[in-house]
């Protein structure tokens, strides 16, 4: 099997195991919290050792007002490391099961936290945020945090607000700020390997010659996870350059390998690369689900035929995964619904 950490993982979580916020037992204990309970209230109540940190506490932390941010900055310390652990780890999966839950205000306080553990959170709860504010804390952290852990994540933390730069949605100087603290992690030869492989796969995105390069130096290292990383940011570039090596590695003998090299034909290819991507449909099961969502993306008769028979596999995770992907056919060959209207 393919060990896929979060990041990866994420994008089948809407189709497998169940969501927090649809369990009876959540919703309960959701509807018995006090409704006037105060930002300072909650942090006071949940500094009491003796009573459970609840989903349904944590959810108050969501759309805080800009007072409430304030008493969450100025009270949040009052919690002792285990519970500030523990507050901060149910707000990042019910952020992860939700995303219309904004728990920036939390994350943010916890990027300050004399806890390593609790930075970690706060950068993982903040792995796709839109807020420019955040990108100075990041750095920080990539660049002088003593935890590797903290300094991986806040490097994968930066990869939508990259994406927003490169689009022309943050000052140039953003841009440049986390170009450079990216692709001087990435090409630090003494820093943790994990801490240099979200590097590069942020700085990625940039998709400019020295982001290239960075990522060709990791693709030629002689560490088979940063040939992994390199591989997923070569998808994440949007770069066609790349498309021969990602088809090359479609036959790695390392299937987390062949697991991005499928993930990134779909970002990167058009319908010449179906074939390669057929070939992994009887592949680990990861690698297939990667395969399935690429042909989705990519398109055409030969990978829907290809789909439609996945249908028949026995295997419901599959089935599924299938007819997403044939959904997302359908809707790029008809996305007005002409054909379904007439």
């Amino acid at each position: 099997m393919v060990n896929l950490d979060k990041r990866r993982a994420a994008r089948f979580g809407s189709r497998f195991g169940n969501r927090l916020c649809n369990q009876p037992k959540f919703l309960g204990s959701l509807h018995r919290t006090p409704s006037t309970m105060t930002i300072r209230d909650l942090l006071t109540d949940l500094s009491d050792p003796g009573k459970p940190v609840k989903y349904s506490d944590a959810l108050r932390f969501s759309g805080l007002t800009a007072d409430g941010a304030a008493d969450l900055e100025a009270g949040w310390s009052m919690l002792d490391a285990g519970r500030r652990q523990e507050v901060a780890r149910k707000v990042v999966e019910l952020a992860d099961d939700n995303i219309t839950l904004d728990f920036t205000p939390v994350f943010k306080a916890c990027l300050g936290d004399e806890d390593a553990a609790v930075r970690e959170l706060g950068c993982k709860g903040l792995w796709e945020t839109e807020d420019r504010s955040s990108i100075r804390p990041l750095i920080g952290l990539i660049e002088n945090d003593p935890s590797n852990k903290v300094r991986a994540s806040a490097a994968g933390s930066l990869k939508s607000l990259v994406a927003m730069a490169r689009d022309g949605k943050l000052p140039h100087r953003d841009g440049e700020r986390m170009r450079r603290a990216l692709l001087n992690a990435a090409s630090e030869s003494e820093e943790d390997v994990e801490v240099r492989r979200r590097a590069v796969e942020a700085a990625a995105v940039f998709n400019t010659p020295e982001t290239n390069a960075a990522v060709r130096e990791a693709y030629c290292s002689d560490d088979p996870l940063l040939v992994q990383s390199a591989v997923y940011a070569m998808g994440q570039s949007s770069n066609t350059e790349w498309l021969p090596t990602v088809i090359e590695e479609t036959a790695h003998p390392v299937a987390a390998i062949r697991y991005e090299a499928a993930t990134a034909c779909g970002l990167l290819g058009e319908e010449a690369v179906t074939p390669h991507l057929l070939r992994l449909l009887d592949d680990d099961f990861e690698v297939r689900l990667a395969s399935i969502e690429s042909l989705g993306l990519i398109g055409g008769q030969l990978a829907k035929r290809a789909l439609e028979l996945q249908l028949a596999g026995g295997d419901e995770d599959i089935e599924v995964a299938a007819r997403d992907a044939l959904a997302s056919i359908e809707f790029d060959d008809d996305p007005l619904g002409f054909r379904l209207s007439m």
